[in-house]
């Protein structure tokens, strides 16, 4: 099965369109979201044909038998959830 890697990553450049009232995390916010991204990922996944191995660097292994495209939308629609951003292919 594919293995696909992500590393989450907090970045504001302020409100935008999409995000009139986007206001800026604190760093304990941050880190919060960040792992929260850990613990709520599962839910974007069918977890019988797919696993998640934390490695170092705060980067997350996924390794599913989804399709790439796939398993970038269900990544995105966590961090999109938490106002993060990934890294993808983060090295352990």
């Amino acid at each position: 099965m594919p293995i696909y890697k992500y590393q989450p990553y907090y970045q504001y450049d302020g409100v935008t369109l999409a995000q009139p009232f986007r206001e800026e995390l604190t760093q304990e916010e941050i880190e919060y979201n960040i792992e929260s991204f850990f613990s709520d990922i599962d839910r974007y996944f069918d977890t019988h044909t797919t696993t998640f191995e934390r490695l170092s660097e705060n980067c997350l292994e996924i390794t599913t038998d989804i399709s790439e495209t796939e398993c970038d939308e269900r990544v995105k629609r966590c961090l999109n959830s938490l106002d993060l951003y990934a890294h993808k292919n983060c090295t352990n």
